[in-house]
């Protein structure tokens, strides 16, 4: 429900609509997140010999996109294929030109720059 909201707006409220709408925001948050996680973590392996060497990155925290929470609330992302496709779309946004590869279980991405 995003506010100020009319009257009309009050009298059609659809409970199950306001639900996948707070599921989306939670989800949009949830992906900022992970964007942000990977570009901390990235930063942090490029110290590293290896990362260098293959310059690949391997993030293997993917199944956290099974869950997001809101305002207290945890809620199961019903459509991960959705979720990690608007995540692999924001990280080409941040990684450019690189390739972002994810395996089929969705349980890592790696960033490959070579």
């Amino acid at each position: 429900m995003k506010f100020p909201i009319t009257r009309e707006a009050l009298q059609a409220f659809d409970i199950e609509k306001d639900r996948e709408e707070v599921l989306e925001e939670a989800m949009q948050l949830q992906i900022t997140r992970m964007v942000e996680q990977i570009c901390k973590d990235l930063k942090q392996n490029m110290r590293s010999e290896s990362c260098r060497y293959t310059k690949k990155f391997v993030w293997d925290k993917l199944q956290n996109i099974r869950h997001c929470s809101s305002a207290g609330y945890i809620y199961e992302i019903r459509n991960i294929d959705k979720c990690v496709s608007q995540l692999i779309e924001k990280l080409k946004e941040v990684f450019i030109g690189c390739d972002i590869i994810t395996d089929p279980l969705k349980t890592y991405i790696i960033i490959d720059w070579s």
